[in-house]
């Protein structure tokens, strides 16, 4: 199939607004991303905001106008819509964070406590960690669960005793 060659597709309303909100949220990360690295992700950002543009300028004929609204003589998202993405992206970059903490963490210190022989395998094989790596991860995780990151902190050696008394409090 050609890139640019029109295909069409049949949705139902609720379809529509499912797609509508995907490529809503999509293009906001292309958008994010754009503005961070214009040469990497520009071109894609400009093309995800195209297609966001036209899905949005579709509602009408998907009886769905009520998740849009003019703005500025552009259509965008309704409120109600807007609101209902932030919020499941809020979700989204929580559960997010919580897990690329407990596996960030959970790798530095599994790296910490590898056998000579585990380094070896692992360099010869290109392969992923061992198995036995998700205590690791799961030693991270009960404590995030028990504590939250309020016992989560940087040691004095690890930042340099100026930059810690800059940031500690009285």
């Amino acid at each position: 199939m050609l890139k640019d060659t029109p295909i069409t597709i049949e949705l139902t309303e609720n379809q529509y607004e499912c797609l509508l909100g995907a490529v809503e949220i999509g293009s906001s990360m292309y958008g994010i991303l754009g503005d961070v690295d214009s040469k990497k992700y520009g071109k894609r950002s400009d093309e995800a905001e195209a297609l966001r543009s036209y899905l949005l300028s579709l509602a009408p004929e998907y009886g769905a106008g009520e998740i849009v609204e003019r703005f500025e003589n552009e259509i965008v998202v309704s409120d109600a819509l807007s609101e209902k993405l932030e919020e499941a992206l809020d979700d989204y970059d929580d559960e997010i964070f919580w897990f690329e903490l407990e596996t960030r963490l959970g790798n530095r210190d599994f790296e910490r406590m590898m056998t000579e022989d585990e380094k070896k395998e692992m360099k010869a094989s290109d392969g992923p960690y061992p198995e036995r790596i998700r205590e690791s991860y799961e030693s991270w995780r009960k404590e995030f669960e028990r504590h939250g990151i309020e016992r989560l902190g940087i040691a004095e050696k690890a930042i340099g005793p100026d930059l810690l008394r800059r940031t500690s409090r009285p």
